[in-house]
């Protein structure tokens, strides 16, 4: 194809020519700005030289200003990797236009790809500055320098006919726009591919910038017939040009914009300017949609992408008081400690909340007067929050400021006083017409506190008490309002020989708590009553309240039990529990509490708070205080023990260690009769299959023909004499593996013997299918001394297709060495291979109930009303636990499972590549089984694997990274794992419903996420949005994420309701979006970057 020249009257220079030091000093005090921080484009090998390929714009702040650009000197590759100078790229200084000064040749491709750190090379990018940062290349920041991506093909530009309609008019990578408020007119972009334009000249364009919703649903390409059929339903963005204005326009691109929008577009440039200036307060966010019309013959292609401004903020608006309310009053009585928030008074401001670096020194607060007394009581705290109002039909970021009178002392509780103080607000940047400055009044009153205690106290002991049992409070009136004000409790007896109780002050509510000090004197007959004084104390001033105090005491007294522990959290059953007592019983017995745990006192432990009582021994309530190890599902408490226990809590305070696991022992849900009645069924059964299957071999040894094939199930009853394991596509077994003709070549790919791992292959015989792998089949079969193990065990194995190649042998090898290294209760396990004189056979445990998404499907049957074969869902559900309806409890226990498999393979430097409900396994007891290791990458070595092949891949569940660069790593692992979540809390769902994998790209990289399904925790959202962060750093890790789902599983109670949670949305569970039947991406992708 002969390729049209392009003529640039400015001729190019580098990076050592141009504008001095001092221009560009100026342009950034004038402060231009760059209407883009990134932008994208393609490049082919051998493209010819002077090919145009975009332009790049800057912003003014004054009209005087002119913008000159700069490139800087280096190309630079993945993780920043500076690559080579730029001797390819050059810039027009004036305007902003990139194109080639020389063609890529393949070796200069190959050279550049060489030097990626051995990356492939997808993506360079080069900076383009307005400032002389250019000179040394520092950080590149908008708005002073942006980044041009190149996205290099090692093939040369494809023909005109084959574009697509996306590929002759946007880039790949949608773009989005930062216009500053109350700036001048400029121009920020302009439409067409300048490379397309330059090599395709007879392709007719036309473009369309229209104000409307876009929907990540809607097909980013259709023809004019589809269009015209979108206007029928009133899509706002299918208009097109009418068949009169076509004819008008001729061959040559145009451009329109709509009406009432404060942007112009020229239609022969086709460049995008603003008309005026804008306004962020009246409207923050332009949600534009670019509609590009490709003539083609006698059809018209139409094809849509986002075009979104955003208008950013300056400091314009003053701020203001919110219905002005520029006065609050307040009362210090009782709340008198240090922090405690005495009044608040708001002030609006339109503009956005400043940067925390910003913050200090654009909003200043002086407290007024400025007097010792007042500076040492009083602080002002400032707290900006964001918030949203709405203008001209949409709604803008705004701020909230709270000013906060805080004290910042303790006030004597004799303190009594008034005073007015004032707070100046000065908003020091604010540079529109006014004051930046208000000034906030708050009336301030301290009053004085007195102490009185009740004229007398009556209570009641247990002679059974035991030492630090609890019998009751005593409290100065408002006590337990106070804050910051110091009360010391004191006893004094009136009979020596029976001083039993004692006292402590409670730091909570300042109450003094009495307990047994010495249960001695409780044994005592003549110590039928205790007569006590209560004396309260404010040591700061002096300042004393009495009362009388009467404890009468109960009961007889009944010796200990011998061998009982000193701590009640010992004992995890009820009968060691309560035939016992010890610290803090005040009946002389312990409990048993509804949640399974010992108490000493059902009101006072646990109760999720460590008192005062508590603390004086660990043994007396280690659920509430115990500050070490605990195992097992739980919630912990605020700042130490246990807040709720998933199963039964038992702890050992000297070992300073807790278990909270479920009961091993359960009642048995079959009486006597009941396993009478079953033993006989049984035994009638058996008896009736024996003579059933005596009859049938007696008539198929009669008219049978000649000796037949032995089975399975004769195999199985006499290994010795099995045929080797042989395979075929039709499932069938064969006694010999020689005249597999297609089957991969093991003495070309020779596998070395592993003695510990090696298993007979006349041990191990075949039997149904299970499904079909990454590799091949996964059949059922059965193992005659496995590992040692007398009889037969049932197992699953995994073998090759008969059509594999030797890079599918490989990757099964990988698994299978990877499968030895690894050894959790939630990861699949490896029992051995038959890895010579024949093909590998990896055997692996056997999973009961298949993948989890299959199971997940299944259990949608089991409903509130579903029946089963054998009888109702409850007794099926008594008999075959397994089978019984999903609790959302249930679902947790899924995820926590699998997370904690996850956890062990991250800490074995092991990354999946493939989470997905299809590949997690459903053994018996609903145990989850991490499996289908095809994809994993050992990564003690590197952090990350890059792939660099073109194989199928798992599009909708892998990370942005993983699209994007081909980067693989455990957060990349954490991505999968929220997309899993996802597939257990929909019951098995398809991932983006009605999404097809080659839309998902650029919606995943826009923010697109899936929405919080209906049955689904607000708590368990969050957590799939953390795992889908952009950045993988700010996603938890595997460890984080095995405690909140701990923390969830112990607040889970109900069951789910399994109709609510099975949406109506078809695409949902339409097998015919399945993830194994989607189109899966065979071609490298094209790196994007922010």
């Amino acid at each position: 194809m002969k390729m049209p020249r392009l003529l640039i009257s400015t001729p190019h220079t580098s990076i050592e020519t141009g504008l001095t030091a001092q221009g560009l000093d100026m342009a950034v005090a004038l402060g231009l700005y760059f209407s883009r921080d990134a932008y994208w484009e393609k490049l082919y090998v051998d493209q010819p030289a002077g090919t145009p390929l975009l332009y790049v714009h800057a912003l003014r702040d004054a009209p005087e200003e002119v913008p000159s650009f700069r490139l800087g000197q280096h190309l630079y590759g993945t993780y920043r990797t500076r690559l080579h100078e730029n001797n390819w790229i050059c810039i027009q200084e004036d305007t902003g236009l990139l194109y080639l000064n020389r063609s890529l040749d393949r070796s200069s491709w190959e050279k550049l790809s060489g030097r990626n750190r051995g990356f492939p090379l997808l993506t360079v990018y080069l900076k383009v500055f307005l400032s002389p940062t250019s000179l040394r290349e520092g950080e590149c920041q908008w708005p002073g320098c942006a980044r041009v991506y190149f996205s290099f093909f090692n093939t040369s530009f494809p023909a005109c006919t084959s574009l697509k309609p996306r590929e002759l008019c946007f880039p790949e990578t949608r773009p989005s726009f930062r216009i500053r408020e109350n700036r001048p007119p400029g121009t920020f972009h302009r439409f067409r591919l300048l490379p397309v334009q330059f090599l395709c000249p007879n392709i007719s364009v036309a473009y369309r910038l229209l104000e409307g919703c876009w929907s990540p649903l809607f097909p980013t390409s259709m023809s004019e017939d589809a269009a015209a059929a979108g206007r029928k339903r009133k899509l706002v963005f299918g208009v097109l040009r009418s068949p009169v204005e076509r004819r008008r326009g001729g061959l040559g691109p145009r451009l329109a914009c709509g009406e009432g929008l404060p942007f112009r577009c020229a239609p022969d440039s086709l460049e995008v300017s603003t008309r005026w200036a804008l306004d962020r307060e009246q409207r923050e966010k332009y949600e534009l949609v670019a509609v590009c019309t490709v003539h083609a013959g006698a059809r018209e292609e139409v094809v849509m992408v986002p075009f979104p401004v955003t208008v950013y903020d300056e400091d314009d608006s003053a701020p203001t008081f919110p219905a002005g309310v520029d006065t609050a009053s307040a009362v210090v009585e009782f709340k008198r400690k240090e922090d405690t928030v005495v009044a608040t008074l708001r002030v609006f401001d339109a503009d956005v909340v400043p940067a925390s670096g910003e913050l200090v020194r654009r909003y200043t607060s002086t407290l007024l007067p400025g007097d010792t007394w007042t500076q040492q009581t009083f602080r002002v705290e400032h707290w900006p929050n964001e918030t949203s109002v709405q203008a001209n039909g949409s709604f803008v970021r705004a701020t909230v400021h709270d000013y906060r009178l805080v004290l910042n002392r303790n006030l004597s509780i004799s303190e009594n006083r008034t005073m007015q103080l004032a707070v100046l607000v000065n908003d020091s940047d604010f540079q529109g017409p006014g004051a930046g400055v208000l000034l906030l009044h708050f009336n301030v009153s301290v009053l004085p506190v007195s102490l009185h205690l009740p004229s007398s106290y009556s209570l009641s002991v247990s002679r059974r008490a035991r030492r630090f049992a609890q019998i009751g409070k005593v409290c100065v009136e408002n006590c337990q309002a106070f804050s910051g004000i110091n009360v010391q409790y004191e006893l004094h007896s009136s009979g020596a020989n029976c001083s039993t109780l004692g006292v402590v002050t409670s730091a909570e509510d300042t109450s003094g708590i009495l307990f047994v000090n010495d249960t001695k004197a409780l044994r005592r007959p003549k110590c039928a009553e205790l007569h006590y004084m209560v004396v309260a104390t404010n040591h700061q001033t002096s300042r004393q309240a009495q009362a009388q105090l009467l404890v009468t005491v109960e009961g007889l007294y009944v010796a200990e039990e011998a061998g009982c522990p000193l701590s009640c959290a010992v004992s995890k059953r009820r009968p060691e529990c309560e035939e016992c007592g010890g610290l803090g019983s005040p009946t002389g017995r312990w409990i048993t509490r509804n949640f399974s745990t010992c108490s000493p006192s059902t009101k006072t432990c646990p109760d999720g708070h460590c008192d005062v009582v508590e603390t004086q021994d660990i043994n007396i309530c280690p659920q509430d205080c115990l500050r070490g190890s605990i195992v097992g599902g739980h919630e912990p408490g605020e700042p130490r023990g246990i807040k709720a226990g998933y199963g039964t809590c038992n702890c050992f305070p000297e070992e300073e260690k807790c278990f909270c696991e479920p009961e091993d022992i359960q009642d048995p849900l079959c009486d006597e009769l009941c396993r009478t009645v079953i033993a006989a069924a049984v035994l009638f059964s058996f008896i009736v299959s024996v003579l059933l299957s005596a009859f049938c071999i007696h008539r198929y040894h009669k008219f049978a023909h000649k000796p037949p094939i032995p089975s399975a199930e004769m195999t199985f009853r006499r290994p010795a004499q099995a045929f080797p394991v042989s395979y075929s596509s039709s499932g069938a077994r064969r006694p010999s593996l020689d005249s597999m003709e297609n089957q991969v070549s093991v003495d070309a790919f020779k596998i070395p013997e592993d003695p510990k791992w090696e298993f007979p292959r006349k041990n191990l015989v075949l039997g149904k299918t299970l499904g079909e792998g990454e590799f091949g089949k996964v059949v059922k079969a059965t193992a005659f001394r496995l590992k040692g193990r007398a009889g037969y065990t049932t197992v699953a194995v995994k073998m090759l297709k008969e059509n594999a190649s030797p890079s599918e042998l490989r990757d099964l090898l990988s698994e299978f060495n990877l499968l030895k290294q690894v050894n959790h209760p939630h990861v699949i396990k490896l029992y051995g291979a038959c890895s010579q004189d024949g093909p590998l056979l990896l055997i692996v445990e056997y999973a009961k109930y298949g993948s989890l998404r299959g199971f997940l499907r299944e259990s949608r049957k089991v409903g509130p009303g579903y029946l089963g074969s054998g009888g109702s869902r409850n007794s099926s559900s008594l008999d075959h636990p397994d089978e019984r309806a999903l609790t959302m409890g249930d679902l947790i226990s899924f995820a926590w499972q699998i997370s904690r498999g996850m956890q062990y393979l991250a800490e074995m430097k092991l990354v999946h590549r493939d989470l997905a409900a299809r590949n997690i396994l459903v053994a018996e007891g609903r145990k989850m089984k991490i499996s289908d290791f095809g994809l994993s990458r050992d990564v003690y070595e590197e952090d990350s694997y890059v792939k660099r092949s073109k194989g199928r891949i798992p599009v909708k569940w892998m990370a942005i990274e993983s699209l994007f660069d081909h980067i693989y790593t455990t957060q990349s692992d954490v991505w999968s794992f929220g997309v899993l979540l996802w597939e257990i809390v929909t019951l098995g769902g398809n991932p983006y419903p009605g999404i097809p994998p080659e839309r998902l790209f650029n919606l995943l990289k826009t923010g697109h996420r899936m929405e919080r399904p209906d049955n689904c925790s607000e708590e368990m959202y969050r957590l799939m949005l953390q795992c889908w962060k952009q950045e993988p750093d700010k996603r938890p890790v595997f460890a984080d994420i095995s405690k909140d789902l701990e923390k969830m599983m112990v607040k889970s109670r109900d069951y789910l309701d399994l109709a609510a949670s099975t949406p109506s949305d078809s695409l949902l569970y339409d097998d015919g979006l399945s993830e194994e039947e989607t189109p899966l991406c065979h071609t490298p992708f094209v790196l994007t970057m922010l």
